[in-house]
């Protein structure tokens, strides 16, 4: 009986092309089918189509070249890391902290400062000339002070380099204008780093400066993995991060979310402490989710030490830092979940409950 051929792929005429070399390097034999017949060079639907026999083996190498691919784009994406600042004391600790961490990653770093113009509304037509004077004068000024204080900044910061030894790390500065959350969106969207690295101040706090409320929202509009460092937190160096704490919800997003995890945290030997919060007591249905999530775990943790916990706590935040404390936590890394703003608003997520009241750094996932 006739082998019949099956799609196992739709791609543009150039990635068709690379997808069959590929496979047939690797002894599958490859046909290409355009859909666009009169002009297949340029087709962007060009099928690949190979025997069903071979089905199995296709799939089996078209699942390693996506993870090869999925480890060289992170590999790539963490040589950047990018540190929004405001001049303040957490600012100074999350940059001198990015600084050890891109040594570690041979990364390099680019300070961000975002600052304020002023906004002008509703003025009389026959003022507008002279409203557009002080206008630009106030920008000008406002410009050059802050540059200024980011050159200094990026001096202090080179200073620490050399001093601690990682002269090796280049670090750079941009300056950008408008609100601090949206300027520090924008630029990741430009810079492409693999993690944002941000200092905080506790809930309460009040000022133009880098607050939770806004790692909160860059939490909630970017992709990028955000580090944050609370203004508690005690950083000597990040060969001290021993014992990292995951909080999972058994969501659909846990895997990729541990798999982003690790490789971060690639670079140290750590233990990686992974807890589930309930108010109930334990059940079956818990019980097998909880087994389900180590035996991943032991499918991409080789070399690391993995430790699975339930904890039964009405207060998820509270349970969280109680564990924290016992049993030395130095990273927590959980998914930062996009919500409606009515949830926001009568139910804060544990992310930015996270960000107020921890005094370990805080690791924030998009799910």
């Amino acid at each position: 009986m006739e082998d019949k051929l099956i799609v196992i792929a739709t791609e543009s005429n150039s990635k068709a092309l690379v997808l069959k070399s590929y496979l047939e390097a690797n002894g599958v034999e490859c046909f290409l089918r355009s859909v666009n017949v009169l002009q297949g060079a340029i087709a962007e639907g060009v099928m690949v189509l190979i025997r069903e026999s071979d089905a199995e083996k296709a799939l089996k190498l078209l699942s390693a070249m996506h993870h090869d691919e999925e480890i060289k784009k992170a590999d790539q994406q963490l040589r950047k890391i990018l540190v929004p600042v405001d001049f303040s004391v957490p600012s100074h600790n999350a940059a001198r902290y990015a600084v050890m961490l891109a040594s570690k990653y041979k990364a390099q770093i680019k300070l961000l400062h975002v600052f304020n113009s002023p906004v002008v509304d509703m003025i009389p037509f026959t003022d507008v000339s002279s409203i557009q004077i002080d206008f630009d004068m106030n920008y000008h000024v406002l410009y050059n002070s802050a540059k200024v204080r980011l050159v200094k900044f990026h001096e202090n910061i080179l200073e620490f380099a050399n001093q601690m030894g990682f002269g090796e790390v280049q670090i750079g500065y941009t300056l950008r204008e408008g609100y601090a959350a949206y300027g520090i969106i924008e630029a990741s969207k430009r810079y492409k780093p693999g993690i944002i690295v941000m200092g905080t101040k506790g809930e309460g706090y009040r000022s133009t400066e880098l607050v939770g409320s806004v790692a909160a929202e860059v939490s909630d509009e970017t992709h990028i993995p955000l580090l944050v460092i609370p203004e508690k937190a005690v950083l000597k160096g990040v060969d001290e991060v021993k014992r990292v704490l995951y909080i999972t919800n058994f969501d659909s997003s846990d895997n990729a979310s541990i798999r982003k995890l690790l490789k971060i945290v690639s670079p140290f030997q750590v233990e990686l402490h992974c807890i589930h919060v309930t108010g109930k007591s334990e059940t079956p249905g818990i019980n097998a989710l909880i087994t389900s999530t180590r035996e991943y775990l032991a499918s991409v943790t080789s070399n690391v030490s993995v430790k699975c916990d339930i904890i039964v706590g009405k207060e998820t935040d509270k349970s969280v830092l109680e564990y924290i404390k016992k049993n030395n936590i130095n990273l927590v890394a959980l998914t930062s979940v996009k919500r409606n703003l009515i949830y926001k608003l009568f139910n804060p997520s544990l992310a930015k409950r996270m960000i107020y009241q921890s005094d370990v750094p805080v690791l924030l996932f998009h799910a």
